[in-house]
């Protein structure tokens, strides 16, 4: 292409930026690279909206500065209407704000205003911020503050936004995802099959973690009246494959709801990952279909074991991770013999080993043998024995090391702390449920079925081939695990 063939419109703003370049190289001869980069930075920033302006005029009918007003046809009603009028459109982008100047239609049969710029373009009517930067507004809020990343943003791309702004993109954003999930959870539970287009399955054992915590926040009821004050709970979740010693490949859901609705939503994640394949058909069985085994971690929460793990068949394997049943054998030894002396740290490594060489009934047996001096330290010692032995079958810390099972949840745990704890502590944010809707919707029902089973897998035509339903079928690493079916 010959160089004088070039739109103007791109030219110019082109040699605007050429000029300032040249303008500061002869001013600022032998200066350091920082100045350099400073000064071209915002040379580039002072033009780039133009520079943009321009290439949307050319690249888009009717935006020529010579465009004709064309009639076009009714995106509603299709009839045919001419021009109205020629209206300003003011967008803002990565590269700054841009100004557009185009054609409008109005269809007076059934009153629809439109403008085919826009349409090419794919502007929604009264959108003022482009996809893009509405897509840096959102990854910046999610991991940090919205002042703060309102000042990242101006920093490091030019583009000015206020935290209000920035709150209002972040949230819509959330409250579109939050949408696709329930979608995507009504879908499983309707096919028992993964979300249609995301199975992603974990490599090596998919391992299950979820735990609690406890955030104070700012909330609000459904009628808008504030919520002085407060403690909420915050679930987290997350599914990932355990292989060769080491988590990999993790995913995580939070939420802020009941047990039962999280439940759902971590079932949805699981079966993403991989917990609904078939890894063995038993096609003249009773049962047609071995799904992938599945270790479910926890703190020993009564509503893990009674909501999480039960969306899994009998031969799944739970586990109380060792850091919490570490936890509560300190508590004891606390209560006993105080805070920190040599009885207390001598004791407790006694329970220690204990539950590492043998579980939870020795460690039941040395409780036996204490003798709490108060009658606060043998209500606590009771209630930590009642622990033990409710969890013992998830606490069989020998068996499960033979076998190369994780025994830690701190995934999750970092986890927790991480994306729920500081990151609402530098916000000092007003949370309503996972993402707060300008409108409540009404609860979702909870299910009066298990969430994921066999059921549909059952009903097979057992004289067809089992992999010709559609099934998806995989051969873990660790299929010589005894697999857990979901019920």
């Amino acid at each position: 292409m010959n160089c004088d063939d070039l739109p103007n419109e791109i030219v110019q703003p082109l040699l605007q930026l050429g000029r300032a370049l040249m303008s500061h190289a002869q001013a600022h001869r032998d200066t350091s690279l920082a100045e350099h980069e400073d000064e071209v930075l915002a040379a580039w920033r002072m033009v780039a909206p133009a520079v943009l302006e321009g290439v949307l005029q050319v690249a888009t009918t009717g935006l020529e500065q010579s465009a004709r007003p064309l009639a076009s046809r009714c995106p509603r009603c299709d009839q045919r209407r001419g021009v109205q009028s020629h209206r300003t459109r003011q967008l803002q982008t990565r590269l700054g704000p841009v100004r557009m100047k185009r054609w409008w239609h109005h269809c007076w049969t059934c009153g629809h205003g439109w403008s085919p710029p826009d349409q090419a373009l794919g502007l929604m009517p009264y959108q003022q911020t482009s996809t893009g930067l509405r897509h840096w507004q959102a990854a910046l809020g999610a991991v940090t503050t919205f002042r703060e990343a309102a000042r990242l943003l101006a920093e490091l791309a030019g583009v000015e936004v206020g935290s209000e702004t920035l709150r209002t993109h972040a949230e819509r954003i959330g409250t579109g995802l939050e949408g696709q999930a329930r979608a995507a959870m009504a879908c499983v539970e309707q096919t028992h099959e993964p979300p249609v287009g995301e199975h992603d399955p974990a490599p090596g054992l998919l391992v299950i973690e979820t735990d609690g915590v406890m955030v104070r926040y700012r909330d609000r009821h459904l009628d808008g009246a504030p919520v002085e004050g407060d403690w909420h709970e915050v679930k987290v979740g997350l599914a990932g494959g355990w292989r060769q010693g080491h988590l990999g490949q993790p995913s995580y859901v939070a939420a802020r709801e009941p047990a039962v609705a999280f439940t759902r939503r971590l079932g949805t994640e699981a079966a993403r990952r991989g917990a609904l394949d078939v890894v063995k058909w038993h096609a003249w069985d009773g049962t047609p279909a071995e799904l992938r085994p599945v270790v479910v971690l926890g703190d020993g929460a009564k509503w893990i074991w009674e909501h999480v793990a039960t969306l899994f068949g009998e031969e799944r394997t739970e586990i109380v991770d060792w850091y919490h049943a570490s936890e509560h054998i300190w508590t004891v030894a606390k209560a006993v013999y105080g805070d920190d002396t040599p009885e207390t740290k001598a004791w407790a490594r006694i329970a220690l080993d204990h539950l590492w060489q043998a579980g939870a009934k020795p460690v039941v047996e040395w409780f036996d043998t204490t003798r709490p001096g108060s009658t606060e330290a043998r209500a606590i010692v009771q209630r930590e024995r009642g622990y033990f032995t409710t969890n013992a079958a998830r606490m069989r810390y020998p068996s499960f090391r033979e076998r190369h099972l994780p025994i830690g949840s701190g995934a999750v745990e970092a986890s927790a702390k991480h994306l729920v704890q500081q990151r609402n502590e530098a916000r000092r944010l007003s949370l309503v449920g996972p993402w707060r809707p300008r409108h409540p919707r009404p609860p979702l029902s909870p299910p009066q079925r298990p969430f994921i089973n066999l059921r549909r897998l059952t009903s097979y035509n057992r004289r067809s081939d089992p992999t010709s339903s559609g099934r998806r079928s995989s051969t873990s690493p660790d299929s010589s695990l005894n697999a857990a079916s979901m019920r």
